[in-house]
């Protein structure tokens, strides 16, 4: 191999795996638009760079990649490098006449002859928004970092032959789904993720959920959705409703017995904070006067690793509403005929300065005496009494709550709608609570070996062959992907968790950096990679499941070490690999 002076050696180096095979439809047009986007970009950012693409297997009868696409006169600052590994090699491998392309190996065999600094290691059909490579090309790139992104699928329709700039704002206005690590969520015409059907809030309430929020899921009699660490809801509320978002939530099974509940301000500051344990009815109150914004939530505490989930489910939410502002709002229906009859106090309903509670002794009790304590933030009582009560054959009482308050200044939020403006009139609220779902015999109880678990985590692997950034060197301390001549389902995911339990921090790059990925006809669905599977069983080709995947990343957690499936000559280093350059192929 060639050596080079640091001066000419490449900042990044980009590797993608590809045969002229028209794989997915429309190939080499989806190719061509991530050559010039990544050309034309790495001009306009003065960003040294190559793009390696490893051949593999080239199909007899069509042209060679460097020869059926279009080149640039002048590459600027961008190396073009095409490595070939020919059908005699492909033929070493297992399964070579069912999988013409063994996509991980070829792409190690990119990265392990990469001169980058930093490699990505992506796809072909990929562009990159400007912010993203304003930022590579800012040199902000850390060691002993993995860079990773949501994915945004674009329509197919790109313009062929058009400019960087001209990619990107066709991305832009056509984009369809987007890919985070909780799911794939369809994105409606006003740029926000679309609700689905059956959906946990009703379609005309005005409450859209943002990033942090699983899909719906249906798998029990009601359905909801998980969130994850942090979470966004958008709201425009509508006319003629109370300022009030009633949640029916449940602390999940990596929850424990409790969690906290924070709502947070962009710097990531507690507004309001309530402890959820068990199913909970919650109630925020929102300012008056804020008809429209965005609230972020959080949770503290929790992070169980599960047995037979990757996930860390810490909480889910079943309804999401606005308060129907009656004169008494009442959560009875919460509870069964026995839970009914147990000592409690709820609260029943609320107005401005006054509140009502429920109070029931249960079956063959009465309230025979009340307290009151009324204490200042610091907890100094400033006002005490105590009552006994005359005997009743009633065990059903309601208590009354109002409060005078002197005002000697007002204050009058900012007039931009903003949640974030008025923190001191948020508040959050347990409204009701009964006991939650027996985590420990379902199919997602918490892991007997979580206490030993010490670095734990659910990374962002949807979709992380279209986008893993990390330096050179790390990716050669993890010697690349897992090398298996088998259906190429996961194997990109087992590496991210590598890269984790071996000290490497993921970084999710977020908006409004983003990574365009140009539609196809095997795009990624439950569905497909269900067929895929059943097709793979009947071929006799092995194929990586995800309990298997599962499996691995349990080991990892509980040695909290990484899983390193390939040897010292990972990437075909012992084969030397015909290579050439767009720089050649302009002078035959």
């Amino acid at each position: 191999m060639a050596t080079y002076t640091e001066q000419e050696r490449p900042y990044v180096s980009v590797v993608v795996a590809a045969r002229n095979d028209d794989h997915g439809g429309n190939m080499l047009r989806r190719m061509q638009a991530f050559i010039d986007a990544w050309v034309g970009q790495a001009r306009e950012y003065h960003l040294p760079s190559e793009i390696i693409v490893v051949e593999w297997n080239p199909p007899a009868g069509r042209p060679k990649l460097i020869d059926a696409l279009e080149w640039p006169p002048d590459p600027g600052p961008c190396d073009v490098r095409f490595l070939d590994v020919s059908p005699e090699v492909h033929r070493q491998f297992k399964h070579a006449d069912a999988i013409p392309l063994h996509q991980m190996i070829a792409k190690n065999a990119g990265i392990r002859r990469a001169r980058g600094e930093f490699v990505l290691a992506t796809n072909l059909d990929i562009v990159l928004s400007a912010e993203v490579m304003r930022f590579i090309a800012d040199r902000r790139l850390e060691k002993r970092r993995m860079y990773r992104m949501d994915r945004t699928d674009v329509a197919n329709h790109v313009p062929p032959r058009a400019s960087s700039d001209q990619l990107v704002q066709f991305c832009e206005n056509h984009r369809v789904k987007v890919f985070t690590s909780e799911g794939g969520f369809d994105i409606g015409p006003d740029g926000l993720l679309a609700l689905e059907g059956n959906d946990i809030v009703a379609p005309d309430a005005g409450l859209r959920f943002g990033l942090g929020w699983y899909p719906v899921d249906r798998g029990s009699a009601e359905p909801f959705r998980w969130m994850a660490r942090e979470a966004e809801i958008i709201l425009h509320r509508p006319d003629g409703t109370a300022p009030c978002l009633l949640m029916d939530a449940e602390v999940g099974p990596s929850g424990g017995d409790s969690i906290d509940l924070e709502v947070i301000d962009s710097a990531g500051s507690v507004l309001t904070s309530a402890c959820v344990e068990g199913r909970s009815q919650l109630r925020l109150h929102i300012p008056e006067q804020i008809s429209a914004g965005t609230f972020r939530f959080r949770i503290a505490g929790g992070g169980i690793p599960l047995a037979r989930d990757p996930r860390i489910l810490n909480f889910r939410l079943f309804q999401l509403a606005w308060e129907d502002w009656s004169p008494l709002v009442q959560f009875s229906r919460w509870r069964s005929a026995e839970s009914a009859s147990e000592a409690s106090i709820r609260v029943r309903s609320m107005q401005p300065q006054q509140t009502e509670l429920a109070l029931n002794a249960g079956p063959g009790a009465t309230l025979e005496r009340l307290e009151l304590h009324l204490a200042d933030p610091a907890g100094n009582v400033v006002f005490h009494t105590t009552a006994s009560l005359p005997l009743s054959q009633s065990n059903q009482f309601l208590l009354t709550l109002r409060a005078g308050f002197k005002f000697t200044g007002l204050h009058t939020p900012a007039e931009n709608n903003d949640a974030k403006q008025s923190p001191q009139v948020l508040r959050l609220e347990v409204v009701d609570t009964r006991p939650g779902e027996d985590w420990t015999a379902a199919f997602a109880s918490p892991s007997p070996f979580a206490q030993h678990m010490r670095n734990a985590a659910y990374l962002h692997t949807n979709g992380c062959g279209d986008f893993t950034l990390l330096s050179r060197d790390d990716w050669f301390s993890l010697r690349g992907y897992p090398e298996f001549p088998i259906w190429p389902t996961h194997i990109d995911s087992l590496l991210c968790y590598a890269a984790h339990h071996a000290g490497i921090q993921e970084v999710v790059l977020r908006e409004p950096m983003r990574m365009f990925h140009i539609q196809h006809q095997t795009t990624w669905t439950p569905a497909a990679e269900k067929d895929r599977n059943a097709k793979a069983a009947s071929m006799g080709i092995t194929a990586l499941r995800n309990d298997d995947v599962v499996k691995w990343i349990d080991r990892m957690r509980r040695f909290n070490a990484p899983a390193i499936f390939t040897q010292a000559n990972w990437g075909l280093i012992d084969i030397e690999l015909p290579e050439s350059t767009v720089d050649t192929l302009a002078k035959r």
